[in-house]
């Protein structure tokens, strides 16, 4: 990564200090000077891809503000379940013959 930014002009806001330590304001102040940046799609997709990288360790409270924030619809799986019907044969009257066959 360094290499990377050795290769970029001076003035770019990657060799911005972030500090440790600070308020959450001041996290959120950054991020928007960083957006103010960012021109096109493919850079703000590059971008929030590398944020969400450590998405994983956030707790499930958090992860559903974000969900919330971005307007993700809910996963519905939809459930098919098929009852057979059960269909009871009567057991039918046993004709005796009384006819004499002989």
């Amino acid at each position: 990564m360094d290499l990377i930014l050795d290769l970029m002009p001076e003035e770019n806001i990657a060799f911005d200090v972030i500090e440790s330590g600070k308020t959450n304001e001041y996290y959120q102040c950054q991020a928007e000077h960083i957006l103010k940046h960012i021109d096109t799609n493919e850079h703000y997709f590059h971008f929030i891809s590398t944020i969400l990288k450590n998405y994983h360790i956030l707790s499930d409270e958090q992860k559903q503000k974000i969900i919330k924030q971005l307007n993700i619809p809910p996963v519905i799986k939809e459930k098919i379940v098929i009852k057979e019907k059960i269909v009871y044969k009567q057991a039918k009257k046993v004709n005796l013959n009384t006819y004499d066959d002989y």
